[in-house]
């Protein structure tokens, strides 16, 4: 069954926080067929925790059962070199904080009727998560818990898609102690949650509610010079009228987000199809044609003014090494997708052969005539590969049981050295010949 292993090709870096990061990848099957997918990686640090990686699987491996069209949907999850994994659907556009910060950067406005739009496709998407049974018409009881503007998609053609959320119970979930893991998130947090009361469906309410006010408002609800300040806001849960900070806002528009944000969760809309059906209401009343071509416009002009600012892309080298070392193995494939099996291919092993096939086959099909000059590049970079795989802790220990007295950092450098001047030669022979921009 080898043949049907799934594997993945990473094409570009897309963004990174402080609990993963995430990639635009190809996913490669028989015949040529190529699918864009998602990848987000663990960072190595939280790998290594065994609480939070299982909590992690099973979570993701819930939300694979999601199938709904405001939902990002979840394809596989996989685990390469002891770093986790999940393959998501390729979302193509951008996120909500990013709008939300470029129309206030450009000191515009969003139209009423487009803020409504986008808060009721999300809560068609959250009604169906909350909805959700198993086979056995069991309810799931799945509740986001982080819904906040990071963690809504808008694609290039106006759809809304709400994403992570496997990844959300397993942060709610982590030590206190932890650093760095949902930082940033505390102002989009429920009045129970920021006290460490139990949540619900309703929690993320709330927070679909802060979302709609801030979208109205053009500004922050809760956000403190600290995280322990901005918890403090939404403990008292004070919500500034917002008509008073947007006149346009129709008294019936505010009076749901009020409700929406009310601090005692049975004042709330009890669900998110409520929630939904009265913003369908209002749409209807408030007399405004709007649809997802206009949510698609803001998508295209944050995008424009995105890849204004956007860093200069990697070397075609650097990206070639990249994407033959970025290879994993799903867990389904991985002994029965157990966490830390033996049988999983980290990346980087046999690294070699791969590197060296995949900078030939590339460069021999852009330039035919330069074989051997791509053959050599090739080979100077497979060479860096095999010297980074000498670095491994695994491998410099058996090295230096088999070096007469050689220490582990003498190795080390060793390796080091070799892999530069392997790459160093790789760059240098094909900057000479012109194969390299």
């Amino acid at each position: 069954m080898s043949e049907f292993q799934q594997r993945y090709r990473v094409v570009e870096k897309l963004e990174s926080g402080g609990m993963a990061e995430v990639f635009r990848a190809e996913s490669e099957g028989l015949q040529g067929f190529r699918k864009q997918v998602a990848i987000k990686r663990v960072l190595p640090h939280l790998s290594e925790k065994t609480r939070f990686i299982q909590m992690f699987l099973d979570e993701a491996r819930l939300s694979a059962h999601l199938n709904h069209s405001n939902c990002v949907q979840v394809f596989d999850i996989g685990v390469g070199d002891d770093a986790y994994f999940i393959v998501m659907e390729f979302v193509d556009g951008s996120n909500l904080k990013q709008i939300m910060e470029n129309l206030r950067k450009e000191e515009r406005s969003l139209p009423i009727a487009s803020a409504a739009l986008i808060v009721h496709e999300l809560c068609k998407g959250l009604a169906y998560a909350h909805e959700l049974r198993d086979r056995r018409g069991k309810p799931l009881h799945i509740v986001h818990r982080d819904m906040s503007p990071p963690n809504v998609l808008i694609t290039k053609y106006g759809e809304v898609k709400i994403v992570d959320f496997g990844l959300a119970k397993a942060t709610s979930q982590l030590e206190k102690s932890e650093p760095g893991i949902i930082k940033g998130k505390f102002s989009y947090l429920a009045p129970e949650a920021a006290m460490g009361q139990e949540v619900d469906a309703r929690t993320d309410i709330f927070s679909v509610g802060i979302m709609l006010w801030e979208l109205l408002a053009g500004k922050r609800l809760f956000l403190g010079e600290s995280d322990f300040q901005t918890v403090q806001l939404v403990q008292r849960t004070d919500i500034p009228s917002i008509s008073s900070i947007n006149p346009l806002v129709p008294p019936r528009l505010e009076e749901m987000v009020n409700r929406a944000l009310a601090r005692d969760p049975v004042a709330r809309y009890q669900s998110a199809r409520e929630f939904a059906q009265e913003l369908t209401t209002f749409l209807y009343e408030h007399g405004r044609s709007v649809d997802l071509f206009d949510i698609a416009r803001l998508v295209h002009d944050t995008m424009r003014d995105n890849s204004k600012m956007r860093p200069r892309q990697s070397s075609r080298i650097d990206r070639l090494i990249e994407e033959a070392l970025f290879e994993f193995t799903s867990l389904n494939q991985a002994s029965g997708g157990r966490p830390n099996s033996p049988d999983a291919t980290p990346i980087g092993r046999d690294s070699r052969l791969s590197v060296e096939s995949s900078l030939s086959m590339q460069f021999a099909s852009g330039r035919e005539s330069d074989d051997v000059s791509a053959s050599i590049v090739a080979q100077g970079v497979a060479g860096a590969a095999s010297a980074i795989e000498l670095l491994r802790p695994g491998n410099l220990s058996l090295l230096e049981g088999e070096s007469s007295g050689r220490t582990t950092a003498q190795i080390a450098r060793t390796g080091a050295l070799i892999a530069l001047a392997a790459a160093g030669a790789a760059i240098m022979v094909g900057w000479l010949l012109n194969l390299l921009p």
